[in-house]
């Protein structure tokens, strides 16, 4: 049976803004604790380590109030994300009223489709956290909230 187009396009451009959206975290990461102490190893970490080292650096941070805390927020939404990310990713592939879908079953035997306008909205919500947190990485880079 094949597979519609445009959910696999749209799981593409899922796979494709998380990775952006994960790259600005860690770029964040490393200018919320400049010293590197946070993020070394950047290509063998998964997306979990990557948000526990988001929260480390926060813990050894010296910007601004107002930048920790758009930080902060930007670590909770990310770490939201996460679980949304793993319920797209460890998905497995089935045959749901005739079309072809991703379909979760949770450890707590809840279960569910991955639907077209799943994948559109968790797309559209990495590429804003990705907005938010370069805004705020270039705001420390040229010393505006540190």
């Amino acid at each position: 049976m094949p597979t519609d187009s445009e959910y696999l396009e749209s799981l593409g451009r899922v796979i494709y803004r998380w990775a952006q959206m994960e790259w600005a975290i860690i770029y964040l990461a490393k200018e919320i604790d400049p010293e590197g102490r946070t993020i070394r190893q950047t290509a063998s970490m998964t997306s979990g380590h990557v948000a526990r080292q988001l929260r480390s650096a926060l813990e050894e941070t010296k910007v601004s109030d107002s930048a920790y805390s758009d930080a902060r927020a930007i670590s909770k939404e990310y770490d939201d994300l996460l679980l949304r990310r793993n319920d797209i990713v460890h998905a497995q592939p089935a045959t749901i009223g005739g079309e072809h879908r991703l379909h979760r079953v949770r450890a707590d035997g809840t279960h569910e489709s991955i639907e077209l306008d799943d994948l559109l909205d968790f797309s559209s919500d990495c590429a804003r956290l990705g907005n938010r947190a370069s805004a705020l990485l270039w705001e420390l880079r040229k010393g505006e909230k540190r």
